[in-house]
């Protein structure tokens, strides 16, 4: 039997010794006493009061000691609520110390932690007390026996990890909206109440959804709480944001500004600031406290939200130097500077953040560039034209202060300069400017721009031989002067134009490559003339005033073959409100003249109202048809109603774009043709709204006689015509009739008409007409036929028939026109009318005469029956037994 060697005895019992130990420090963390001594250790490292669901203890492979929902109390200075929670706790204990019967933390790992800071009224921070101090040997505790031992290590925490963690913010007792999540990192002591800091969280805001908030990373080291974290030096960097997420953070909402973000900032204090070289003797002298710190913020890639990248995007970048007293409540800033890529500002700034906070920003030397201008402008602004250059120069100074910032001083001045687009034969001339804020005034100078012609004569031939093409200044084709100013008191002001060019055209193209776009779906050329003021305060909104006139101008609008000549117009703005006066304008085959105003709104979701006072010399079907046919074209109407409203979507359908007018008024027509029916004097009076036309009262003269009419016509979702006329005197002989007929009639005609249609085209309209009336005649003759004689002969007799009056009643449907005892009175003789006429002249009629005493009423009389039948200008006629009936009423 072969037995083991001392030595594997030996390491058995060790190993068996160990395992013993283990479970039983393992059992012994459960017990009570266990559980108080650790937590009052805890308590001593953390110097707060301490709670722990329960421990846990190892020695294998190093004693360790793990702890599981561990709350540490807050100051009740800061409050009650907990100062530190963690899921999972784990602490190292040194095994030197373990064995000489010290229990010492040594790394502390915080699993999920979540840490609570506070600032309270006082602005002290509960962050201050936290960082365990040095420990201090207690007086009379050196009593030593025996040969003097050498000095233990003093009572700290070596290093305190963090993983995945949460710090929320409190002023007091509010708990602000934002917070750092995913806490990373670590914080090591590497000398005596020295702190190393190795953190790196994400910004967090409650209620708002952030897609790119960046990564904060903190990198430094701090003194103890036993001197308020100082002397410290810390270098944080923010990077990878979004400049939406940026703004979330800041103010909890997003402003439309798309871009990245980045910074680094450098903050030191005590020593670490008076010894880095970083302090300026030029500067006030060092405070205890205060902190130096230096920040380089990058923005770029900068614009709008619905705006596509560019790469001119605008970019900024700001360098801010300054320091901080956090006790104090107070930020200086020495030095400021804002560079962009041609432009800079430099500058200072001061902060008090006490109980009374205030602002002030100064930059003393302002170099801004056009060309800077303009890549904000394009930034910002959609439809701006590619090839754009505007050359100028702007310097001054200003000062703001306050929150929200108000203008302390401003004085901006400007040599002048040009601006040149692409495609328009003028550039800008823009003279020198001056902008000065005089106590509470903002004023700026009138500025002189011109528009002038590019002179690009043929290439020539040079001394080198080769061609080059000489582009030249001519003469001004226009002048325009541009003032503003403001009142910052009473929140009043006034920006001024007042100028003229020779072609509108190329003002409208300006406006348009710069993203304004006001010419929707027409053009205007000609000499115009402006004077407008726009002014603002807090009794009344801002709105334009003045006049724009055009003289000798085109005007072509999309929908029309042919443009309307302004001879002489007016564009009117009074209170905001806009008012057209036509004095002469050339269009539809007519001359045109009055005003068109806009209306009060009563709801200021409606489209606006417009009353219109038009008038025309002459208007015919046929010239209309050459302006804006052919009738059968379709589309015209959308292309034409995209013009009427700047700002519309020229995709739009008909239905909607017709549902935004809203005009009610009058218009007069010296004379109206349509076709053979002349109208003399036509003036309607009514409303379109709602795609509804309402002409409320409808007069002309007609025929010789007077034509009344009102109309409902509703364009949606069929177009369905509603029409009552009535006529008063019209001579037959006038009516638009076969020449050859109208010669035989004679007479006066009045009556009434109710006719309904819908559809589009004369096809359809035609096919769903109907209508009745009645009419009623004097002095009725029909020359060529005596109607009695034919009907007693039963054949056509030449003559003249006469009757001194008639009445009866009418319809029409089915292409038809039916007569229904239409009676025509010649004293001792009656003749009644029934049957129907197509509208192709093919008639059905039956003539019947009567003779007797008409007095007496049911008296039996003698007559004749004549039947027509066939084209009117042939018909075949044939005659009836004689019938015994009843005398007409």
């Amino acid at each position: 039997m072969i037995h083991p060697p001392k030595t594997w005895k030996l390491a058995l019992s060790i190993v068996a010794l160990l395992v013993a130990a283990q479970i039983a420090v393992s059992v012994s963390a459960r017990t009570v006493r266990v559980h108080n001594y650790l937590t009052a250790r805890l308590e001593t490292a953390f110097g707060r009061p301490v709670h722990v669901r329960h421990f846990d203890l190892e020695i294998l492979p190093s004693p360790r000691i793990y702890a599981t929902d561990v709350s540490v109390g807050e100051d009740p200075a800061f409050g009650y609520e907990y100062f530190l929670h963690a899921e999972h706790l784990a602490a190292g204990l040194h095994w030197s110390w373990f064995l000489r019967g010290h229990f010492e933390f040594g790394a502390l790992s915080l699993g999920q932690p979540s840490l609570t800071l506070v600032r309270n009224m006082e602005g002290r921070w509960n962050l201050e007390d936290w960082l365990p101090p040095t420990r201090k040997i207690a007086p009379g505790d050196n009593h030593n026996y025996g040969p003097a031992r050498a000095p233990m290590g003093a009572n700290r925490l070596e290093r305190i990890e963090f993983d995945d963690g949460r710090i929320d913010f409190k002023s007091g007792d509010v708990k602000q909206p934002f917070a750092l999540t995913g806490v990373k990192g670590s914080v090591e002591q590497i000398s005596t109440g020295r702190w190393q800091l190795q953190l790196e969280a994400q910004p967090w805001r409650s209620g708002v959804p952030l897609q790119s908030s960046g990564t904060i990373q903190v990198h430094g080291d701090v003194a103890g709480t036993s001197a308020r974290l100082q002397p410290a030096s810390l270098a944080i960097r923010w990077d990878k944001v979004s400049l939406a997420d940026l703004f979330r953070l800041l103010r909890g909402k997003d402003y439309g500004i798309r871009g990245t973000f980045d910074l680094d900032a450098t903050a030191k204090s005590g020593a670490s600031a008076t010894s880095s070289g970083d302090a300026d003797s030029s500067r006030d002298p060092f405070v205890p406290g205060d902190w130096l710190f230096s920040l380089k913020a990058f923005a770029t890639q900068i614009h709008r939200w619905d705006l596509t990248e560019r790469s001119d995007n605008p970019a900024l970048t700001a360098n801010v130097q300054g320091r901080w007293n956090v006790a104090l409540g107070k930020l200086t800033a020495e030095k400021v500077t804002i560079e962009s890529p041609i432009s800079n500002l430099h500058g200072s700034a001061q902060f008090g953040l006490a109980s009374n906070p205030s602002m002030q920003i100064r930059f003393d030397s302002s170099s801004i560039q056009g060309a800077d201008m303009l890549s904000w402008y394009r930034a910002f602004y959609s439809g701006v034209a590619q090839e754009i250059s505007f050359d100028q120069f702007f310097s001054g100074s200003f000062a703001v202060r306050g929150w929200p910032l108000t203008l302390q001083a401003l004085n901006f001045s400007t040599p002048g300069g040009s601006m040149n687009i692409q495609g328009v034969d003028e550039t800008l001339r823009l003279g020198t400017g001056h902008a000065v804020l005089n106590q509470t005034r903002l004023t700026m100078d009138p500025i002189h721009i011109s528009l002038l012609s590019i002179d690009s004569s043929p290439p020539s031939s040079g001394r080198t031989g080769k061609l080059t093409r000489r582009r030249t200044l001519d003469e001004s084709n226009g002048e325009i002067n541009l003032s503003f100013t403001h009142d910052f008191v009473s929140h009043s002001g006034a920006v001024a134009i007042q100028g003229r060019v020779e072609s509108a055209e190329n003002v409208l193209k300006i406006v348009a490559a710069l993203g304004h776009t006001v010419n929707h779906g027409w053009d205007l050329t000609g000499l115009s003339h402006a004077d407008l003021r726009r002014e603002w305060s807090p009794t009344s909104p801002a709105a334009w005033s003045g006049t724009a006139e055009v003289t000798g101008a085109q005007l072509a609008a999309a929908g029309l073959n042919q443009p309307v000549q302004l001879q002489q117009a007016r564009l009117e703005w009074r209170n905001g409100k806009r008012s057209a006066q036509i004095d002469h304008a050339e269009g539809f085959g007519a001359v045109w003249s009055g005003n068109v105003t806009e209306a009060a709104a009563v709801d200021s979701e409606q489209p606006a109202s417009w009353n219109v006072q038009l008038h025309a010399d002459r208007l015919d079907a046929t010239e209309l048809d050459r302006w804006v046919g052919p009738r059968a074209r379709p589309g015209w109407l959308q292309r034409l109603l995209p013009s009427l409203f700047a700002g519309s979507t020229p995709n739009g359908p008909a239905s909607e774009l017709m549902r935004r007018l809203n005009v009610v008024g009058i218009l007069q027509v010296d004379e109206f043709t349509v076709e053979k029916l002349k109208l003399q004097q036509l003036r309607l009076q009514g409303t379109l709204r709602d795609l509804q036309l309402n002409i409320s009262d409808g007069r002309a003269q007609w025929a010789g006689g007077v034509v009344r009419a009102t109309m409902l016509a509703k364009f949606l979702p069929r177009p369905v015509y509603d029409v009552h006329a009535e006529m008063d005197k019209v001579a037959l002989s006038q009516l638009p009739i076969d020449r050859s007929a109208a010669d035989r009639l004679g007479g006066l005609v009045s009556g009434t008409l109710h006719l309904r249609t819908a559809g589009v085209g004369r096809n359809e309209l035609l096919q769903e007409l109907s209508a009745s009336g009645e009419v009623h005649l004097a002095d009725l003759e029909f020359r060529g036929w005596d109607v009695n004689a034919s009907v007693a002969d039963g054949e056509a007799r030449a003559g003249i028939s006469h009757w001194s009056s008639g009445d009866g009643s009418f319809s029409v449907s089915d292409h038809r026109v039916f007569f229904d005892d239409v009676r025509l009175d010649a004293g001792a003789q009656l003749t009644l009318i029934n049957g129907s006429v197509t509208f192709g002249r093919d008639a059905n009629l039956t003539l019947e005469t009567s003779t007797g005493r008409r007095a007496i009423r049911n008296a039996a009389v003698t007559g004749h029956v004549l039947k027509i039948v066939g084209p009117l200008d042939g018909p075949r006629i044939t005659q009836d037994k004689s019938v015994s009936r009843q005398p007409a009423d």
